[in-house]
Order: C-alpha cells, then structure tokens, then sequence
C-alpha cells in the first residue's frame, strides 16, 4: 500500500504541507550558516514605534529599534533600526538612521546605511547612503554622497565653462587679421 493512501482523515492533518524551498548552497561547498537566536530576528524586523495616519508629532524621536511613520512628523528622527515612512506620510525632519524605506513625502536631510524611495515617494534634501534605490516614478531634489568618508575624497567642484562674448568685437577670418590700437 502507498503511504498517505486509505488513512483516516486526521493522520492527513497531522502533517501540513510545506512550500518547496531549494537550497542552493548545498553541493557548491558553502557551509550553513548558523541559525540566529530568535530574539534577534524579531527585533530587526518589528516596528517597535509607530505613527498611525490620524496621529501628528512635533519633536525629536530617538529609538533603538525600528519607527513606522504613516501620519505627520516634524522634527528630528535618530534610530538604530529601520525608519519606514508610508505612502500618506509628511515627514519634514532629518533622519539618521540604519535603513530608511520611503513611499511618501519626506523634507529634510537622510543619513543611512541604505536608503529606498518607492515610486510614490518624495525626498527633498540632501542623502548620505552606503547604497541608494530610486524607483521609477520616485521624486529626489537635492544632493547625494553614496559611501564612507574613507572611501574618497570629494573632488573640487566644476566651475561653469565660461563662454566668451562676441560682442563688440570684430570676428576676423583665417585670412585676415585684426589689430586693435589704442
């Protein structure tokens, strides 16, 4: 008999179908890395603070762990985790923080490790990122310096070719000179 067929209903349900997930580190001599303790998987990855869309917040929000944004904030945000500002967000602070997501409206300076502006996002300001993603459709005024200060220096700036004026001046050709005396 094939196992699984013409038993009762509830072995079925003892075991749950699981999705195909391939390894594909096996085979290729990379080994496994260490399974992460839980505590510090939920950690990262759960919003410890957050402003709901009716909520507005004037101030200076500092956290240790991740900060949800979908209502009004004015101020200033330092956090150790995440900063995830939402599509009917109005942000107009400065940010400094480990990773920024942004799918609304953001006014002011980012500093971060990695910075994300989805299509519906605006950031007007200056970013310093280690790594940038601008969406199609994203709106981004200002300046960006992607790296670390050890990375490179900034060169000088360009300076505007500078055009000269033709006028008041006779133009001569190849064949003729000009001379001017006072």
């Amino acid at each position: 008999m094939i196992s699984g067929f013409g038993q009762p209903e509830v072995a079925e349900e003892e075991h749950e179908e699981q999705p195909f997930v391939p390894d594909l580190t096996h085979g290729f001599g990379v080994p496994e890395p260490a399974p992460a303790p839980a505590l510090a998987q939920t950690q990262t990855s759960e919003v410890a603070s957050y402003l709901n869309a009716s909520s507005s917040f004037k101030g200076m929000l500092k956290s240790s762990r991740s900060v949800g944004i979908d209502g009004h904030f004015e101020g200033e945000i330092q956090s150790e985790g995440d900063i995830v500002v939402g599509r009917e967000a109005e942000v107009r602070a400065n940010i400094k923080a480990g990773n920024v997501i942004i799918s609304g409206q953001v006014v002011g300076n980012i500093e971060c490790s990695s910075l994300e502006i989805q299509s519906n996002g605006r950031v007007i300001g200056n970013i310093t990122a280690q790594s940038l993603l601008i969406a199609m459709g994203a709106v981004f005024r200002g300046q960006s310096m992607m790296g670390t200060d050890h990375d490179a220096e900034m060169p000088e700036p360009f300076a505007d070719p500078v055009v000269p004026s033709t006028r008041g001046r006779r133009v001569s050709s190849s064949s003729e000179s000009t001379e001017t005396t006072e």
